[in-house]
């Protein structure tokens, strides 16, 4: 009897499984280019430039627990933001996952890196974290309705056995 090599086994048995093979789901390309214009705009430091990217009843939720609703609330957010963790930075957001909800409304999953950040230690570096946005479409226009970016905790250490 011939062997089949492992990666020929492999293979077999991801194409009789298709759905593992199967891509995330894809945005709508103008989510993807409101997001791109909305990473530039985050990257100048203006709040109120920011902050138009938001609908007018929208809320944004820092790292740190401070809340901001309407536009004047996610600018006012956004700039002690700036003030305690982005300044100098450059940051890059990248969608990981969109559902939509229904017509013109969508759940995002993004994945916001910051580069030269200022690290809750008081050191610099890359700070990653993650945001969950609930986004609208009206007029052919989408905006932040929500925003909640937080961190991951570390995983802790394995309990003991028996305990």
């Amino acid at each position: 009897m011939r062997k089949i090599p492992l990666a020929l086994s492999l293979l077999a048995v991801a194409l009789e499984f298709p759905v593992a093979l199967a891509d995330a789901p894809k945005a709508d390309p103008s989510l993807d280019a409101f997001l791109q214009k909305f990473n530039q705009a985050f990257n100048t430091f203006d709040p109120k430039e920011v902050s138009g990217h938001w609908a007018e009843n929208g809320t944004l939720v820092s790292p740190v627990g401070e809340w901001g609703r309407g536009r004047d609330g996610v600018a006012r957010v956004y700039a002690h933001d700036v003030e305690m963790i982005l300044r100098g930075t450059t940051s890059t957001f990248r969608i990981g996952n969109a559902r939509k909800l229904k017509e013109g409304l969508v759940l995002l999953d993004l994945d916001h890196e910051i580069q030269n950040a200022r690290l809750p230690d008081g050191t610099q570096g890359t700070m990653k974290l993650h945001v969950v946005a609930l986004v609208e479409k009206k007029g052919g226009k989408w905006s932040m309705l929500d925003a909640r970016p937080y961190a991951f905790l570390p995983m802790p250490p394995a309990a003991p056995a028996g305990k």
